[in-house]
This record gives C-alpha cells, structure tokens and sequence, in this order.
C-alpha cells in the first residue's frame, strides 16, 4: 500500500499530465518499419496519473489512475473514456476523500466496466476498493469480506464476462500471520474472497506470495495470476474452474550470466490457452545488482523463458506485455538508464527492439483491442494505433 503512494507521489512530482497512445501495426511482422502511433491526450483536469487502460476497440476505451488535489494534499480516484476521438473524465467515488486509488480496469460493455484499488483514511486503514460503471454512472461496490483480512489492496482486474469478473492484489491476512496474496470474484451479484495457495517452492525453500500485481483470462476454466515478489522464479498461479493452484516456472538461479535474487512478473497477456505471456524483471545480489528483463511464455503443457533481443537499447526490465495474436505481441519498458520508452515486438519466431518514432515521455501499460489496436498509456503522453 504504502509504497504504491510513495509510487505516486514520486511520479507526479517528476511528470505531471497524463497522456495516451493508440497504435496500430499495418502489418505486424514488419512493425519496426510501418508502426506509427496518433497521440490522443487525456483531459488534463489537473495533476493526474493514469495507472491502467482497457480497450474494447479503437474508439471504445477506459482509463483509470488518480487525481492529486488540494496541491497534492488529497489522492482520489480518476476515470477517463475514450469514444474514438476525445476523452471525457467520468465521476467516481472517492470514499475517503484521503486516498483513493485506481490500479487497474476492465472494459466489459459499453454498460459494464469494473475499476479497482484502493482506498486509505488518514489514520492508515486501507480497504479495497471496487467500483462498477453502468452505463451511465460509477458506483462504489463492497468487495469479498473475512474475518481474518485486512489492509487490502487490489492491484489490476480481468472480466470473463460481465457476471464473471476477477481482481488481484494483497492483503493482511491474521491467519497466515502477514501479508499475502489477494484473489477476489464477481459472479453476476457479489464479491467474495478466493482461497488461493500462499506459498511457493523455489529451489527446494518455501516462500510465502505476498502480493499479486497481474491477472488475465482466457475463458472461465482458465485465468492467471503472478506476483511480482518471486525469489530465483517467476510466480504465477492458475485457476481450472474449480480452484487455483501454483504452476511451476523455470528456475532462475542465474540469467543472462547474473546471479538472480528476486523475480517479479508485472504483466500478462493471452491470445489463447495455448498462447499467455508474462513479463518483467529480475535483480541480483546487493544494492547495485544488474537488472534484467523477464519474458516467459505458456504453451499450454509448460511455462519457458524467452530470450530478449541483443540490444543497446533493450529494456532492463519490461512494464507491460499486450498481445494480439501468436504471431503479434508487444512489450514495454524503459531504454537502459533513461525514461525513454522502449517497445519489444514478437513476429512468432523471437523478440525484436521496435524504434518507436514520435514518441516521448513516460508510459505504464499496453493495452490490446480486437480491432488489432494497442494503446499505450502514460503519466506524460498516449498514444492510439495509426490503423485502429
């Protein structure tokens, strides 16, 4: 919780306005050459960060974040839309008028969209927070409840459906004596609370899963959810229809050469139950341990780790993945040492460095729509997908 604040105070502080991109590859296999992206600007109606995008097209978006108000006294929460040609901010709840916050949207319908984070009174009490778009307006919903949770948080959500919908974060759970993963369900009247498994095998040793930042579905039988607090392999849990279980991935004792300490999946993505990616970033041993950038894929028997591009400028870690199809997917991250964004394009053969022109400032996340449009999202600019 408390680091995600520090999170966005540190970002606003440095960037300000928030922004959007659209892009669309005219033909994915030569999309270092023929990608191009249309900033659209979200409303600047202050010092805003967006965290998350959902798209159901290219003109049928939402984004979430927050709001600084009151010279950044107060966090609430923010919902942008976006119609195909402008963004129009929509009222939400801020339940505490402290700090409310909105990590991560699903755009379900135009009468059904879910947005969820969380919300912070000023003596620290933390509780997650749910709300739910209609059609016409945002409404807070009361999420899943336990005798033995606390200090909640939900960090990005995923909807099968509209009546079946998933949201991911953290909690403190008395139970197991500390923090640990958060799994929640809607299923068309309510949210409840989903055991889970709160502890993982790495290299013969035990851990607990203190928190999961990532969630994606295929189907009913067949979502996925990753930590990003693995130690030497990636975390990441899956749900048959009946329960969730943790799946085993590649050990990574050593990568690229460099010893590993921590491992930490900040995103996924699916075209199928045959085609998922995860990605993100591993640290070594030591205040200045070497970065590298994390892409593990799913072939529907076995998770496999994935060679990055050979680059000057590949990324040292990856935000965001978002993909289209087996042969069309993207990555995002940060040029080495810089805040400049940095694109990766899989062609269904390898990762590729994509040079991005006209491009600039920061970018958190990449959201894909069936139109085979991508947004991209910042805290400085977005951008839509030329061909959306």
């Amino acid at each position: 919780m408390m680091r995600r604040l520090g999170a966005l105070a540190a970002s606003v502080a440095g960037f300000g306005i928030a922004a959007v991109l659209v892009f669309s590859p005219a033909t994915a296999q030569a999309a270092g050459a023929d990608t191009t992206f249309t900033a659209i600007p979200p409303v600047n109606i202050g010092t805003v960060n967006l965290m998350a995008v959902s798209a159901r097209s290219a003109s049928d978006a939402w984004a979430v974040g927050v709001n600084y108000l009151n010279a950044n006294t107060v966090i609430a929460t923010l919902a942008e839309h976006w119609n195909g040609s402008t963004w129009q901010v929509t009222p939400t709840p801020s339940p505490t008028g402290n700090a409310d916050v909105l990590n991560g949207v699903a755009d379900v319908s135009p009468s059904a969209a879910w947005a969820v984070g969380y919300s912070q009174t000023s003596t620290g009490t933390t509780t997650a927070l749910i709300e739910q778009w209609n059609g016409t307006k945002w409404t807070r919903v009361p999420g899943g409840t336990s005798a033995t949770s606390s200090a909640e948080t939900l960090n990005a959500v995923v909807a099968v459906s509209a009546t079946n919908v998933w949201a991911v974060g953290e909690h403190f759970d008395s139970s197991a004596g500390g923090f640990v993963g958060l799994i929640e369900h809607f299923n068309g009247t309510a949210w409840s609370i989903v055991p889970n498994p709160d502890t993982y095998t790495s290299q013969g040793i035990q851990h607990s899963i203190p928190s999961f930042n990532a969630v994606v579905a295929n189907s009913a039988s067949d979502v996925w959810a990753a930590s990003n607090s693995g130690v030497q392999t990636a975390v990441i849990e899956h749900w048959d229809g009946s329960a969730w279980s943790v799946v085993p991935t590649p050990p990574l004792a050593v990568l690229n050469g460099q010893d590993v300490n921590t491992v930490a999946v900040d995103s996924l993505a699916a075209t199928s139950a045959h085609d998922v990616w995860a990605v993100g970033g591993t640290t070594g041993f030591g205040r200045h341990a070497p970065h590298n950038q994390l892409v593990e894929h799913w072939d529907g028997t076995a998770w496999s780790l994935v060679p990055a591009p050979a680059g000057t400028t590949t990324p040292q870690g990856l935000s965001s993945v978002a993909a289209l199809s087996p042969t069309d997917a993207w990555a995002l991250g940060f040029q080495p040492g810089t805040a400049v964004p940095a694109f990766q394009h899989w062609d269904g053969t390898a990762w590729s460095d994509v040079a991005v022109t006209g491009v600039s400032g920061v970018l958190n996340e990449l959201a894909a729509a069936p139109s085979s449009t991508l947004f991209a999202l910042g805290n400085t600019q977005a951008f839509l997908s030329a061909n959306g």
